[in-house]
């Protein structure tokens, strides 16, 4: 392994060795440093047994050697990276045994986080008008942590698995996806999922929400009273108010009594008619 790689294995996983708490999170950072270094196979193969025909230049036979050497390499470094106890019972174990035994030792933990991640990961649901790159990258994250515990997704559940976290707007999109038969890799579907997120805004402008329940007329829709309209109205409340008779405090221009008015006056229709019909100017014009 190179410097730069090794100061990283110590820089991460020295930092937080083995001990029987942390494997899902140790097994996480030891296949990262091990992928970069082309070596993450060795923890998925079984060991191999050497080829029984003598001829060391075939191709079986190099890749043996080559397969025997990242072995010792990983083997090291997994050992450098546990505690003591740990150590002594793994020592003469190949890395793909080693790794087996782990998970069955710790297989609550890799329980709990199968559990945790997949909980997270078919719980996510785009909200409608939410970016959709976040989203997208969370559940991928998602769905590699499931492969890393051992429970790998298959390409085509994966990519349902996205598309049904999916809002309403996308359903042509989904439709179109599967009308052409369409395969893609997770990060390629994140790609045009992103380009069919562009072309929805940009036609966003035109989809009027409809609100539910009755409909509400504007304030500014609202009918308003015209001229005429509000004459009559004021007209009829003054011959309302006129035919609802004197208040206690209105005085009698005829008489000069408070509580009736002229045309009520009982010395007022007295005098009217005596003198035969005339009568007082005043109290007509204000009664």
């Amino acid at each position: 392994m190179s410097s730069a790689s090794n100061f990283n294995l110590q820089s991460i996983l020295d930092r937080d060795k083995l001990n029987g708490t942390n494997f899902v999170d140790w097994n996480w950072n030891l296949r990262i440093i091990f992928r970069q270094e082309k070596k993450e196979y060795v923890l998925d193969t079984p060991y191999p047994e050497e080829p029984q025909n003598g001829a060391h230049t075939t191709s079986a036979y190099r890749a043996y050697v080559k397969h025997t050497d990242d072995a010792v390499d990983v083997q090291c470094l997994m050992l450098a990276c546990m505690n003591p106890e740990l150590q002594k019972q793994f020592e003469s174990t190949n890395p793909y045994d080693m790794i087996v035994g782990l998970r069955g030792m710790f297989e609550n933990q890799v329980r709990v986080g199968r559990f945790n991640t997949s909980k997270v990961l078919f719980g996510c649901k785009l909200a409608e008008g939410a970016p959709i790159s976040p989203h997208v990258i969370k559940m991928i994250g998602c769905i590699e942590s499931l492969q890393r515990l051992g429970f790998p997704l298959n390409d085509d559940l994966a990519t349902d698995v996205v598309l049904q976290s999916l809002p309403d707007s996308f359903e042509p999109f989904i439709l179109n996806y599967h009308m052409n038969g369409l395969k893609k890799s997770l990060t390629e579907l994140h790609g045009i999922l992103k380009t069919a997120e562009a072309s929805l805004r940009k036609t966003s402008g035109h989809v009027m929400t409809v609100q539910k329940g009755k409909k509400r007329k504007h304030p500014a829709m609202a009918k308003k009273p015209t001229e005429s309209g509000t004459s009559g109205q004021a007209s009829k409340a003054k011959e309302k108010q006129k035919k609802a008779g004197a208040s206690p405090d209105d005085a009698c221009f005829h008489c000069g009594a408070k509580g009736h008015w002229s045309r009520n006056c009982k010395k007022y229709l007295e005098d009217k008619r005596k003198k035969g019909g005339a009568t007082s100017t005043q109290g007509d014009e204000n009664n």
